[in-house]
């Protein structure tokens, strides 16, 4: 029979690892440290220089609006010029068309005069030059801009006592066609008077009418083509004179 010895029971040992301090771990340890004190300065670096990047484009944005903002104020100055000098200009023009027109206005009055003697000494030739009397001595007719407005004139005189004033009413009415049809128009269906009474005639060696007034223009109707002007001098309910003219224009207005 064999005898087996009863060994010792083991004790509990505490193990513990202990790292290896060697080379490779010293010089890993050692980049690791300076990265990490590198990492701050160029941190540091690489936002200043983002910054100054960043700075730098909204320092080119704001050169590029203040050059901007120049020239749209050279622009607004130079339109603002060039406003003052058209006022400039529609102002000479106004005074030069306002002179043109007294001048045109000037020179008609005269031509009417000159008609207006002529008319006189052909009505002394005539037989019935010293029966007294109204005359409708001329008639004259004007185009406007507007194609359906017309300025017209008249020029009334009598033959009689220098002492004496005629007073009556001159009735202007115009007959043409309109829609196939003969149509006799008065003064008050082509002008601003509001009634049939006509022209007020208060003189006593001639007068011309209308004035210089809105009642001078004739404005036809749509459709309306006009033949002859009809006139007709009267006086409490009596004709003193009545005279055809054929609708001719005989000058133009400016």
């Amino acid at each position: 029979m064999v005898n087996f010895k009863k060994r010792a029971p083991l004790r509990e040992q505490d193990v513990v690892f202990m790292p290896r301090n060697g080379k490779y771990a010293r010089l890993w340890r050692g980049i690791l440290l300076a990265l990490l004190f590198l990492a701050v300065p160029i941190s540091g670096l690489l936002g200043w220089r983002l910054a100054l990047e960043t700075q730098r484009e909204l320092l080119k944005d704001h050169a590029e609006l203040l050059q901007r903002q120049s020239e749209l104020l050279q622009e607004l100055d130079g339109n603002r010029q060039r406003y003052q000098q058209l006022e400039v200009d529609l102002l000479v023009a106004r005074e030069s068309v306002s002179e043109g027109r007294e001048v045109i206005h000037d020179l008609e009055q005269q031509l009417f005069r000159l008609q207006q003697d002529l008319a006189q000494y052909q009505g002394a030739l005539a037989p019935s030059a010293l029966t007294p009397g109204l005359r409708i001595q001329a008639f004259e007719l004007h185009a406007t801009e507007s194609p359906q407005v017309f300025r017209y004139k008249v020029m009334v005189s009598r033959v009689g006592s220098e002492s004496d004033t005629v007073q009556a009413r001159l009735l202007v009415r115009l007959q043409g066609k309109q829609g196939g049809r003969s149509v006799t128009l008065p003064l008050s269906a082509l002008s601003e008077l509001e009634n049939d009474e006509g022209l007020e005639l208060d003189f006593r060696y001639f007068q011309v009418v209308p004035g210089n007034s809105r009642a001078a223009e004739l404005t036809l109707p749509e459709g309306f083509e006009p033949e002859r002007v009809l006139l007709s001098a009267q006086q409490d309910g009596k004709t003193l004179v009545e005279q055809t003219f054929d609708w001719t224009v005989t000058g133009v207005r400016p």
